[in-house]
């Protein structure tokens, strides 16, 4: 395999395929430099360690949610109906495509107990999609309500990753989905 020269954003983008696909424990810092083209030892220059490498990957994700897909609850040239279809069409095109299901969710459960700082990062993503929602749910439903709405929705969407998942079928995603929208319509 030829050496590649990468940068910091390269190796954050490739660890997170790596990570999805293998999770946190399982994964090494060799799986990780043969998934960039580079050897373990360059690893080094960039991350101290894995737990440093992870904690890059969970910042990366989180901020590439929250500027990319999450903003759509600031659009005001859609209404919240297309903005919820926006988000069931990135949900599919990122947990249909990808292996290893939301990594949030997988590195979330796997690290709680053992690398308690992970979870105030892995928080802060999972309260910017709830928030997302509840802005979204808001134009139809009172502040309890939408909140209500949006911690279901965001529960019920990881549920039924989790079960497509264990049952490889994509419509335990999709009635999720759909369900979401429906409670959206039928207001």
């Amino acid at each position: 395999m030829p050496i590649q020269k990468v940068d910091k954003e390269r190796i954050i983008k490739d660890s997170l395929k790596t990570f999805k696909a293998q999770g946190y424990h399982k994964t090494t810092m060799a799986d990780i430099a043969k998934a960039c083209g580079i050897l373990k030892g360059s690893l080094y220059h960039y991350f101290k360690s894995k737990e440093e490498l992870m904690e890059a990957v969970i910042d990366y994700l989180t901020q590439y949610y929250e500027n990319k897909i999450f903003s759509v609850k600031n659009k005001h040239d859609i209404n919240g109906y297309e903005k919820l279809v926006f988000l069931m069409k990135k949900s599919e095109e990122i947990f249909l495509t990808d292996n290893g299901g939301c990594l949030m969710a997988s590195i979330g459960l796997e690290t709680v107990n053992v690398i308690p700082h992970f979870t105030q990062k892995i928080q802060r993503f999972f309260k910017s999609w709830i928030s997302c929602f509840e802005q979204i749910f808001s134009d139809k439903f009172p502040p309890e309500k939408a909140t209500e709405l949006a911690e279901y929705g965001v529960a019920e969407i990881e549920g039924s990753v989790l079960l497509m998942l264990i049952f490889q079928d994509e419509k335990y995603l999709k009635h999720a989905h759909q369900r979401i929208l429906n409670r959206y319509i039928n207001s």
